[in-house]
Order: structure tokens, then sequence, then C-alpha cells
């Protein structure tokens, strides 16, 4: 039987470390679970995304945290560590604001999907997306409704 081999699904490192890239991030909750159902612990882990991402020098423009995934749109800057860098540290801190609310085991899917914005048309397309998401799922109307959107894009407004 010949060996079973991983697919590699990360670009090389450093292409997450140049500065001025704006990547379009989902991550997963382990098993599906519909965490962010909790709508204070959807509130806690979407401050603390904001606060460790500033933290790390990257720029949240906008995330939404969906009861079973979240959806972020991040760039990286010149100063801050880079996106899998801010990425591992939002997983594991934000998995601790959830075992303080009676979570347990490992609140995140182990990796993460990333797409790479490269142009202004795909950076609106992945905030049309973005924003779009709890409309399609049929949780609210208006995505202005949806309790658990926020970012510098809605921040500037």
């Amino acid at each position: 039987m010949p060996p079973r081999y991983h697919r590699r699904i990360r670009l090389n490192l450093e292409a997450y470390r140049i500065a001025g890239t704006a990547w379009l991030v989902t991550i997963g909750t382990a098993n599906r679970a519909p965490v962010f159902a909790n709508l204070a612990l959807g509130t806690d882990v979407g401050a603390m995304i904001e606060e460790r991402c500033a933290k790390r020098g990257a720029v949240l423009d906008a995330y939404c945290l969906m009861p079973d995934h979240a959806h972020c749109i991040i760039q990286v800057t010149t100063q801050g560590a880079g996106l899998v860098d801010v990425i591992r540290d939002v997983k594991s801190c934000s998995t601790r604001v959830w075992w303080r609310h009676g979570g347990t085991g490992p609140m995140w899917q182990r990796s993460f999907h990333d797409h790479g914005l490269r142009t202004a048309r795909d950076y609106d397309r992945a905030l049309a997306y973005l924003f779009d998401n709890p409309v399609r799922a049929g949780l609210v109307e208006e995505w202005s409704a949806y309790p658990l959107i926020g970012g510098k894009v809605l921040d500037e407004e």
C-alpha cells in the first residue's frame, strides 16, 4: 500500500507576512458546533478578535461570527505578525473565552481557510460575502440587524 500524504493547504509562511496583504479567513468550530448561537459568547469573542488583531499589528477590517464558523477580513501590516500567527493567537485566546463561558475541549477546527484579496474587486466581493452570510443563512433579513458583525469598516461609518 503506498504511503499516505497530506495535501499541503498553506502557502509558504512568508506569503502570509507580506505587509499590505489582505485575506478573507474562514474558521470552522470544532464538529461544527453552533457555539455562537450564544450571543454573549459571540459578543465577547468578537471583542477579543478585535483586540488580538490590534495587539498583533493586524487590521481587522470586518468579521462575522456565524453559529458554527467565523469569517474575517484581515490586513497584514509592516509592524505586525503574519496572518498564521494572528489566527493562531485569535483561536487560542477565543478558546479561553469559550471555556470561561462554560465550553469544554477545543472550540475550533484544526486549521482555517484563507483567500488572498489581490484586487479592490476581490476585497469588495469578500466584504459583500461576509456581510451577506447571515442573510443567506436566513438568520436576519438585513445584514445590519445581525449582532455578531464588526470591524474597522463599520467603525468608520
